[in-house]
């Protein structure tokens, strides 16, 4: 993906705590004009290569494209998304199943698995079955160890809520958001939001897409906070004013607890972010920096100094730990993958790929 790495990344999934938190199923809106393709096949039967090709095509006509990682596997690709010419295309398989709304009118279907020769498949039935229970059972226990840290930041969080004026931090950010962001000329209707992750714990450890943060924004809001509890007010009186001005935003939740915290809320229409910095989440510009500790009472937060210290170096063991296991998982799906490519068509493959790429090669020039 050497050249593809250029284009912004997203995920649209996180390895959260409790499990698998999937966004695919409002990735797009089937009343909004989209053409969305949704491939189904099992490992390595040539989904990402699809996607792949499709998104070099269509970054060609259009320079809103972006790519979405596989969390389990960020070599990989779950998405191609084309936003001014309202093309996706997705991995619709688990732990993200999607399936068509309007079949036909807005999603195809692209079935790779009518590709392979399923006696060759149900001939090594054993080892598949058992190479899957491995995968599952190590997903699970990656799932164990990432709810457990995500306990402790929330712990985190919480102490350093108890220590600070959030209903100060909550103003401010409404003053701010309402000097930066402005009604949307013409609009007659509250903007649109969509929710994207900009990081996520991987077999890779925690990545984070932070170039997609550069070439989203011209300026950013960087909101220095540890703990991520002032910061969330913030973002979220942000959030809110954006799209009471109609303008569309992309709400980025903590995927260590995606029900309760932002972590960057970004508004392309106008060029500007407000995003979370911390240890994990490096931002290196020279755009306007609003520490937590105007809002902290700092003698009570230092009083919970030690609490803190072991809820971060645990809970860094714990993600790290979950990383080795996620890893672990992508090498014995690296090995499952195997029978499938044996019993793959791929001259198949390549024909209804080239079937997609020439539907694709229609569409006009937007850049």
């Amino acid at each position: 993906m050497s050249e593809l790495n250029q284009l912004p990344m997203f995920f649209l999934g996180a390895n959260a705590p409790g499990g698998f938190v999937s966004a695919f199923g409002k990735a797009y809106d089937p009343m909004d004009g989209w053409r969305v393709y949704i491939i189904k096949g099992g490992p390595g039967t040539g989904k990402s290569t699809l996607m792949k090709k499709a998104a070099a095509l269509l970054a060609e006509k259009d320079d809103s494209v972006f790519l979405s990682p596989c969390t389990g596997d960020p070599w990989s690709l779950d998405a191609v998304t084309a936003e001014n010419q309202k093309v996706m295309l997705l991995d619709g398989t688990a732990p993200h199943v999607v399936e068509p709304q309007y079949p036909g009118v807005c999603e195809s279907l692209i079935d790779l698995g009518s590709c392979w020769d399923g006696e060759k498949l149900r001939a090594n039935r054993r080892k598949i079955l058992s190479v899957c229970r491995e995968n599952k059972l190590l997903h699970e226990r990656a799932a164990r160890y990432i709810t457990a840290a995500g306990s402790l930041l929330s712990d985190s969080c919480r102490i350093a809520g108890e220590c600070a004026d959030l209903e100060k931090a909550a103003r401010f950010g409404e003053g701010l958001a309402g000097r930066l962001i402005p009604v949307k000329p013409g609009s007659k209707a509250a903007g649109r939001e969509t929710v994207r992750f900009l990081s996520g714990i991987t077999p890779k450890g925690l990545l984070f897409f932070r170039d997609t943060i550069d070439s989203c924004c011209d300026r950013v809001i960087i909101l220095s906070d540890e703990y991520g509890a002032c910061a969330h007010q913030i973002l979220e009186a942000a959030r809110q004013t954006a799209l009471e001005a109609g303008w569309d935003v992309i709400t980025c939740p903590s995927p260590f607890a995606p029900e309760e915290r932002l972590e960057h809320v970004l508004i392309p229409g106008l060029s500007l972010g407000f995003c979370t910095e911390n240890r994990c989440l490096k931002l290196d510009r020279d755009d306007r920096r609003i520490h937590a500790r105007r809002f902290t009472d700092l003698p009570a937060l230092r009083r919970r100094k030690q609490r803190l210290t072991f809820n971060r170096r645990a809970a860094k063991e714990l993600l790290q730990g979950a990383s080795e296991l996620l890893a672990e998982a992508k090498a014995v799906h690296d090995e499952m993958e195997k029978y499938y490519v044996e019993a793959m068509d791929f001259a198949k493959v390549n024909e209804m790929t080239a079937r997609v790429l020439g539907q694709l090669e229609k569409l006009p020039d937007l850049r």
